[in-house]
């Protein structure tokens, strides 16, 4: 597969899938976050190739949840959430005093996400 980037409307996020020795490793520049494609594949039961092409598909069509984190104002991770509601959680149990975390889609819409959790 050939290294391919995606830079979100808003210039905030860009998602890079890349190959370095064979591996399928995709996730957002500059954050430490990431995945692969062998990992993808295990769980969903598809190829390498298109479970890939699922999560970039889900993820720039704006259907996947992306969590930012930052501290100091500058952004320090960012990730595809499977559980948002837990992310909110870990936050609110964990994060550190100039941390913050918010939910966005792709194209740059909020998700409010709530949680049961107390904080």
């Amino acid at each position: 597969m050939q290294p391919r980037e995606y830079v979100s409307p808003d210039g905030l996020l860009k998602f890079l899938v890349i190959c370095p020795d064979g591996d399928l490793t995709m996730g957002f520049d500059g954050c430490p976050w990431h995945t692969h494609g062998s990992t993808l594949a295990d769980l969903s039961g598809l190829s390498e190739t298109e479970a890939t092409e699922r999560l970039v598909t889900d993820l720039i069509t704006s259907v996947s949840v992306i969590t930012v984190q930052r501290i100091g104002g500058k952004i320090t991770d960012a990730w595809i959430s499977a559980d948002p509601a837990g992310d909110l959680a870990g936050y609110r149990q964990y994060g550190e005093l100039t941390e913050t975390i918010e939910f966005r889609r792709w194209d740059g819409t909020q998700v409010e996400v709530r949680t049961d959790h107390a904080s």
